[in-house]
């Protein structure tokens, strides 16, 4: 996946440091593997057996039981192990066909002290192994390798001499009779025999780099193939997770014959080598997919060709066909022609491309040189006793894929990280962006909250004070107000322009904080008019809806009410009230205990009167005006809790009933 990356200054070598790394890491690895394949320390060099005497019987010898006699002594002829004759790639016998068996002698060491002694032989390939062992007692058979055969071209042999070889003084010789492959080629390693405890220790170290190390490696590899496959699974996109995972369970299957035994039935055995060899091709094919998926730029032509050349290979060499190979030399010799051709195409991608297909590269090259060292060791051109070292080839693509994912890991970081802070750079710039707006948007609406309220003051003061000095200053011009009239008409003004003030100040909402304020307006005036103003309110929740103009409707209804007491009633007492009522909303009332109420002689009530209802109505509630029980008069202004209530005319009739 594509990640971001600070550009950096490329070196002028980039693969030197990888490829002074990983040969470090395969020289480290490989290290005791040379030790076991030589025979271990160098202290055991006493036990080793290089000279030997080899019999050849002539082409077409009926096969002898048992040793030939010792009376053919110019048929012995001294050879120095290790011994390997080559195959013929293009012979294509059948695997069964009879020849002459080879046969090696060899005198037993003289043993010390009556120990124990044993024979170790790191590698024997050829037919079925038979070990003999003459003494002046006689001659009998120590080891038939048969049953264990097909398993011998790998497993390290190890026997314990019987008591008649550990004699002192006695003479023993050991036969290993080996018979040829199909196509006439064998090999005989070196020789160990000495006491059992230090010929034992050679060859456990030997099992264990050939056998356990392998299998360990195949089963970490599979973990990881599983978990490289479930990783895939939830990203199907990332193909190179899946080319791993299969590449790792093909190679856990290619590793099999490594260690477990394998079977005895012939052609059970042809079709296990067929699988095995043809699984090699298809690990090839994997492993080339998964690193071609890092390469800068697409190879769609070479994968075809990768991909039926794995199917060629694995139908020419099925074992039903007649034409199938019966060696596999030739297929490993054509695996390796084009394992070169595909590395050296990823080499040249890597030169210029990202650095896990560099490290990629890098294990492919080893693994390609490890691959033509197990050619030779298969063709014979090296001592037998050499490991194959294809098993250890995966630890080094295993190496390179965690590298390859730990770059991808660490690069989402930072990937996301940059993002991250891109994001987090945007969302800043963006929150004083909106800071600024809202600051301009606050000053728009205090603007328009500041010309809204002069003009509501300038209405107010146009349709109230206004109007009020416009019909004195007619009357005064006519001469028709006395100077104590024109007093009375300057103090009403002054009274509503005081009232106007009263509706600016802050309240919180609160209907007793303003009707407060109205009590100490117009407290003197009822006292001077000598009426007693009594006060009794609940306690009463915010109103919502209460803000500046509700605030002046409300103080101009019960201004209004008051005025038409002082004016009209001659009571003694008021009583400003406020309660809640069920309606939900809260009842303000005016009530006096004067002369009640009286009707115009027209029939209409009075123009104050009808102000009252007017705002009432606006504010969402409604006023009324009743007589009292003590035949004063009461102003009842009913106002909602949230708002206007959605039935008003329902609540009214429900509620107050009408006069």
């Amino acid at each position: 996946m594509p990640v971001a990356r600070a550009p950096r200054t490329r070196p002028a070598h980039p693969g030197l440091p990888w490829l002074v790394a990983a040969s470090l890491v395969l020289a480290a690895m490989l290290a005791p593997a040379r030790t076991a394949a030589t025979g271990v320390p160098e202290t055991t060099d006493s036990l080793v057996v290089t000279r030997v005497e080899r019999w050849t019987p002539a082409p077409g010898t009926e096969p002898s039981i048992g040793p030939p006699a010792d009376a053919a002594q110019g048929a012995w002829q001294p050879v120095e192990l290790p011994q390997a004759v080559r195959r013929d790639p293009t012979t294509r016998a059948a695997v069964n066909l009879p020849l002459p068996t080879v046969w090696y002698r060899t005198a037993c060491p003289a043993p010390v002290a009556q120990e124990t002694l044993a024979l170790y032989l790191p590698r024997v390939n050829g037919g079925p192994l038979q070990v003999w062992l003459r003494t002046g007692q006689g001659t009998r058979q120590l080891l038939d390798n048969s049953p264990a055969w097909p398993s011998q071209w790998n497993q390290p042999i190890l026997l314990r001499l019987p008591s008649a070889a550990s004699q002192p003084g006695g003479s023993c010789r050991l036969f290993l009779a080996l018979p040829p492959r199909a196509d006439g080629s064998y090999a005989l390693s070196r020789l160990w025999m000495g006491p059992e405890p230090e010929v034992q220790g050679l060859w456990s170290a030997r099992q264990r780099w050939v056998v356990t190390v392998p299998l360990a490696a195949s089963t970490t590899l599979v973990m990881l193939g599983l978990f490289s496959l479930a990783f895939w699974w939830r990203r199907r996109q990332d193909t190179a997770y899946l080319y791993f995972g299969l590449a790792s369970l093909a190679w856990w299957f290619r590793n099999l014959h490594y260690g477990i035994e394998l079977p005895q039935n012939l052609d059970a055995l042809r079709w296990f080598w067929w699988a095995t060899d043809a699984s090699m091709t298809w690990v090839m094919l994997l492993v080339y997919l998964f690193s071609l998926r890092f390469a800068t730029r697409s190879f769609p032509f070479v994968e075809r060709l990768l991909l039926g050349f794995a199917l060629l290979v694995s139908a020419v060499s099925m074992p039903v066909l007649p034409w199938a190979l019966d060696t596999p030399l030739l297929l490993h010799a054509a695996n390796t022609l084009v394992a070169m051709g595909v590395t050296l195409l990823i080499a040249w991608s890597a030169w210029r491309g990202s650095r896990e297909l560099r490290v990629l590269a890098l294990a492919l090259c080893i693994c390609l040189g490890l691959g033509v060292h197990d050619l030779a060791l298969l063709q014979l051109r090296i001592p037998p006793e050499s490991l194959y070292l294809m098993p250890y080839a995966m630890v080094l693509v295993l190496g390179a894929f965690l590298y390859a994912v730990n770059r991808r890991y660490i690069g989402a970081l930072e990937h996301a990280e940059g993002a991250a802070q891109v994001l987090q750079d945007r969302l800043a710039e963006q929150q004083r962006a909106l800071e600024a707006n809202f600051a301009l948007l606050a000053e728009v609406e205090n603007e328009r909250v500041r010309l809204t309220e002069r003009q509501r003051l300038t209405r107010d003061m146009h349709d109230g004070l206004g109007a009020m000095l416009v019909s004195s200053l007619g009357q005064i011009e006519q001469g028709r107000l006395s100077q104590g009239e024109m007093a009375q008409v300057l103090r009403e003004c002054l009274e509503d322009l005081r009232l106007t003030i009263d509706s600016m100040e802050p309240i919180d909402q609160d209907l007793t904080t303003l009707l407060a304020t109205l009590r100490q307006r117009v407290g003197h005036r009822l006292a001077q008019g000598g009426i007693a103003l009594h006060w009794h309110m609940d306690d009463l929740p915010p109103l919502p809806w209460l803000d500046a103009p509700a605030a002046l409707h409300v103080l101009r209804i019960v201004q209004e009410a008051l005025a038409n007491v002082v004016k009209h009633s001659g009571a003694a007492n008021v009583t400003l009230s406020a309660t809640l009522d069920a309606g939900p909303g809260v009842c303000v009332q005016i009530e006096d205990d004067g002369r009640g109420l009286q009707a115009r002689p027209d029939g209409h009530q009075g123009r104050g009167l009808g102000h009252i209802e007017e705002r009432a109505r606006q504010l969402g509630g409604h006023a009324r005006i009743v007589l009292g029980a003590g035949g004063g008069t009461v102003v009842q202004l009913w106002l909602p809790l949230q708002g206007p209530p959605p039935a008003l005319d329902g609540f009214r009739h429900s509620h107050w009933p009408a006069p």
